[in-house]
């Protein structure tokens, strides 16, 4: 699938990376398709790309690359919105809201996005420990990991 978008240009999205958001992202009900755009000069960031209108793309990353004791403890019911699994059957991504400087740069924990592999559904969902928040510094995550 071709889309025009504010930040690629023109770019071709495979199949096998449009994810179906049923009840669309907070702040964007209205948007149900995206597309999970991997780009290796970026590392481990990727984008996640709107279908639906090429001015919302959000940068996600996996939270184990900063975080590796992340444990969000997600209720089972997300899971069977998607269709439920086993836990292989899933990825968690965390947004990123990318600042300037970029040490000033923060990766939600609190509110991962959960997504079946296989049938390509997805999900917001709101993590049960308070232990997490919305706004985790990156700088702090690196630094602890070290």
């Amino acid at each position: 699938m071709k889309i025009e978008t504010h930040m690629f240009g023109v770019i071709e999205i495979k199949d096998d990376k449009v994810i179906t958001f049923n009840e669309g992202l907070p702040g964007f009900e209205e948007l149900k398709k995206f597309g999970i755009i991997e780009d290796e000069e970026n590392g481990p960031l990727k984008h996640l790309q709107s279908l639906e209108d090429g001015n919302i793309c959000f940068v996600i990353v996996d939270p184990y690359f900063f975080k590796k004791d992340y444990a969000p403890i997600i209720n089972e019911s997300y899971f069977e919105k998607l269709g439920g699994g086993e836990d292989s059957d899933f990825a968690i991504y965390s947004t990123v809201c990318l600042k300037t400087p970029l040490e000033e740069s923060t990766l939600n924990l609190a509110g991962p996005l959960l997504i079946h592999v296989d049938n390509k559904l997805g999900i917001q969902v709101i993590a049960e420990e308070k232990m997490y928040r919305t706004k985790h510094k990156l700088i702090d995550l690196i630094n602890e990991r070290g």
